[in-house]
């Protein structure tokens, strides 16, 4: 085949599609996850009684409000973390807010509440239920962003699986909040925080394997 010929054929041929930004690619892995978690959340759990009514308190509020903060603190983070070259900027530093805001109710619960109900406080009713739905409402919304992250070019992979998975555990622990009935920082300042360290870790070693180059 003549040179001529060999480029009338190659630009004849139709060029690939562009491949979807990264970005959008990782938002509609998310929101794909997030169903699958809404339906697990419903079928099992459900919203607690009087739900709107709870939320009125800003400490009851703060529950469902600050996970979702860091939830989407390291959607950004991980997204950053799978570009090459790309800077954490000033995410990182910002989003330690979110546990120091946590330990500050924990610290005000402590000292407004009664000696003798710290303990009842602290340890609550349900964290049989909390941790093992925390990471349960985790895996689907870990599994949608993680499909689109192994399209980016992760240079530490664990430090992108275990973001990946503090994203997923965040808003999982969000949903989660609107059936536990658990109002006291002294219980979701700790056991929330427990489920989202173990959602992290499992992340971290999944993303270990699977987003290495």
């Amino acid at each position: 085949m003549k040179t001529d010929d060999l480029i009338t054929l190659l630009a004849s041929d139709p060029a690939p599609a562009p491949a979807a930004p990264l970005g959008l690619r990782a938002g509609i892995g998310l929101l794909a996850g997030l169903a699958v978690t809404l339906v697990l959340f419903f079928w099992l759990l459900g919203p607690r009684y009087a739900l709107f009514s709870a939320e009125s308190d800003p400490v009851v509020a703060a529950k469902t409000v600050l996970p979702l903060v860091l939830g989407l603190l390291a959607v950004v983070l991980t997204l950053r973390s799978v570009r090459p070259g790309a800077s954490l900027g000033r995410t990182r530093r910002a989003i330690w807010l979110v546990p120091a805001a946590g330990a500050a109710l924990f610290f005000w619960a402590f000292v407004t509440t009664p000696e003798q109900a710290r303990l009842r406080d602290f340890l609550g009713h349900s964290i049989p239920v909390c941790l093992p739905f925390i990471v349960v409402l985790s895996v689907p919304l870990y599994a949608g962003f993680l499909a689109a992250l192994r399209s980016g070019a992760a240079t530490r992979p664990a430090l992108s699986g275990a973001l990946a998975g503090l994203a997923a555990a965040g808003i999982a622990t969000t949903v989660y909040s609107t059936f536990c009935n658990e109002d006291s920082p002294l219980f979701y300042a700790t056991w929330y925080s427990a489920g989202i360290l173990i959602a992290t870790g499992l992340g971290a070693l999944v993303g270990a394997r699977l987003l290495r180059w």
